[in-house]
């Protein structure tokens, strides 16, 4: 069976929802691709494939035109969405009223178009149960494939629950840890603040950590000096700032059907380094968390505070939920398990249109049905989403822009490597919109010399503000520390019209730093500095990475005198699975 994934997003939902698929199917002998929805290969690529599955995709004339001629080759088509953006209800939705009425109007046009798009579908899969209930109220042939980790993450979590015993050990008081992805939770927080103010005032050794966007609520602010901050961290460190509390928190406003509808994520996390969680009795934590088995479930501020007071009170209580989640998350939310419940899914869709005998005509040449709906044709690009990979750096935040690059102009910067195992390095360029007749070259070189990678692309195709790939011949086995020259050159003359490039200005690393990883020291254009360093990004195959961290933790070990209990399973061990990722 040959899978084709079409993503609509990046990030970690891109990772859970279509990396984790794929590497499922994959496991049980398919193959599959992953493209952005607006990739140009897309037509092409529906003839070399059995089934299409698309996440989070908005409606847009190409996106119809590939959904019917997938009909018509007779594909299965499968839409999947893991958040409660597809009912265009202010009920159904997240708080908008903070947003201008022109974003908020813009926002709900999204809702349409992602509902629009899982109606010209075949079927729909969802994470959690509500979410499916609500399909099957649309008359969708819904099916639920709850959340997994990947056999990286749970190597990685026990990694980090490894290193993190000790320290934990030797602290004064227990800590409380928040993590937030997206800034859709203050409300959730907020509604625990009561819970928590009267914890924190009964326990003053009690600390409290919060991650990511957050609003901290008014009535915490009086503990502001045991509130530690930190912003999002890149994805493969979660876990070791997750194993760093001792207890997860995980509320949710269960009476909105938006939150209602969330996954069971945080359980997830937190369990993969053994921290116990205390979270919402929504339908997906209930399914997570057998309560006082291994984690415990709260739905009142009594219950919050109960739950929180028997946790802080007793380390042994702590320590038995959160072994409890640890093997928990490993038998019920591994791979192996979720890759039969899929194949499952998929037996039974290809079944169903058998037995339907359901078959989409090709619009007629000419019509691609977007007159009546004002959705434009998406300008085609290669956008590089996130592979199955261990981030090597990921970028801060971009806020500037290059100077444009002429005709034979070229920007070069040089990048230091955090992991072994390199295979890939993006860059993010900004082109306005143009479509310029020029082609681009990219060339990833080590600084002492021989060339690692290279690619040329018309300047026609280069995505704007998206992410561009360009793929190593072979992955750097010794790619750790080293300091890399990439170069991307315009062809031609000097002069003329050509691509710009993303810059970033923030958490640059200075000239001549030894130890930073990413960019370091500033661009430099024709040969010029510029006042910051290229929107970036690297990563490393999963093996290479993680094997050469178990030789550094052998040969500690050694150093030691002898290995450290729970340390040292090699790549081999983790049960990899490979997909062709997006390029």
């Amino acid at each position: 069976m040959r899978v084709l994934f079409v993503s609509g997003i990046d990030g970690f939902c891109h990772r859970y929802q279509v990396l984790h698929r794929a590497a499922q199917l994959v496991a049980l002998g398919a193959t599959a691709t992953v493209r952005h929805f607006a990739d140009p290969r897309l037509r092409a690529d529906l003839g070399e494939h059995d089934l299409l599955f698309v996440y989070r995709v908005p409606e847009t004339a190409a996106v119809r035109s590939l959904l019917a001629a997938a009909g018509d080759l007779g594909l299965p088509r499968i839409a999947s969405i893991d958040d409660l953006i597809f009912v265009d209800d202010p009920r159904c939705l997240p708080d908008l009223e903070h947003l201008p009425e022109a974003e908020r109007d813009e926002w709900r046009a999204g809702v349409r178009r992602y509902r629009a798009t899982i109606a010209r579908c075949d079927a729909f899969v969802a994470p959690t149960e509500p979410l499916v209930r609500i399909a099957d109220g649309l008359g969708w042939h819904a099916h639920l494939h709850r959340n997994a980790l990947s056999p990286a993450e749970l190597e990685l979590g026990r990694r980090a629950r490894d290193a993190a015993a000790a320290a934990r050990a030797s602290r004064t008081g227990p800590v409380l840890g928040y993590f937030s992805g997206t800034p859709s939770h203050d409300a959730d927080f907020a509604w625990i603040a009561p819970a928590l103010c009267d914890v924190l005032a009964a326990e003053p050794s009690v600390r409290l950590l919060l991650v990511g966007p957050l609003a901290l609520p008014r009535a915490l602010e009086v503990f502001a000096d045991r509130i530690d901050r930190r912003g999002l961290v890149p994805w493969d460190e979660l876990p070791a700032l997750v194993a760093s509390v001792d207890v997860c928190l995980a509320p949710l406003l269960a009476e909105r059907p938006f939150a209602a509808a969330k996954g069971e994520i945080k359980y997830l996390e937190a369990a993969a380094v053994g921290v116990p969680t205390v979270a919402a009795a929504t339908a997906a934590y209930r399914h997570a968390i057998h309560d006082g088995e291994n984690g415990l479930l709260a739905t009142t501020q009594g219950e919050w505070r109960r739950a929180l007071r028997a946790l802080l009170g007793d380390p042994g209580l702590r320590h038995r939920l959160g072994a409890a989640a640890a093997t928990d998350v490993a038998r019920r939310y591994g791979e192996a398990g979720r890759a039969r419940e899929l194949l499952a899914i998929v037996d039974d869709v290809r079944g169903g249109l058998r037995r339907r005998g359901c078959r989409i005509v090709l619009p007629a040449p000419g019509d691609d049905g977007a007159a009546d709906d004002g959705v434009t044709e998406a300008r085609p690009v290669r956008a590089a989403l996130e592979p199955d990979a261990q981030p090597a750096f990921v970028p801060a935040e971009a806020d500037a822009v290059a100077p444009p690059v002429g005709g034979g102009g070229m920007l070069q910067q040089r990048l230091r490597i955090a992991r072994h195992g390199l295979v890939r390095v993006d860059v993010h360029p900004v082109t306005f919109g143009q479509a310029i007749a020029r082609r681009v070259s990219l060339v990833l070189r080590r600084e002492d010399g021989p060339v690692v990678g290279s690619c040329t692309v018309p300047a026609a195709e280069l995505p704007d503000r998206a992410w561009l790939a360009l793929d190593l011949d072979a992955p750097e086995m010794l790619s750790a520390g080293r300091t890399y020259l990439l170069e991307i050159t315009v062809d031609g003359r000097r002069g003329g019209r050509a691509p710009t490039f993303g810059l970033m200005t923030r958490g640059v690393a200075a000239a001549g730093d030894t130890t930073a990883t990413g960019p370091l020291g500033m661009a430099r254009l024709d040969g010029t500095a510029l006042e910051g360093v290229l929107a970036v990004r690297a990563f490393a195959d999963w093996r290479v990475a993680l094997g050469a961290d178990d030789a550094t933790e052998r040969a500690r070990d050694r150093a030691h005198g002898g290995p450290v209990a729970g340390c040292g399973a090699t790549a081999s061990d983790v049960g990899w699975a490979e997909s062709e990722g997006p390029s």
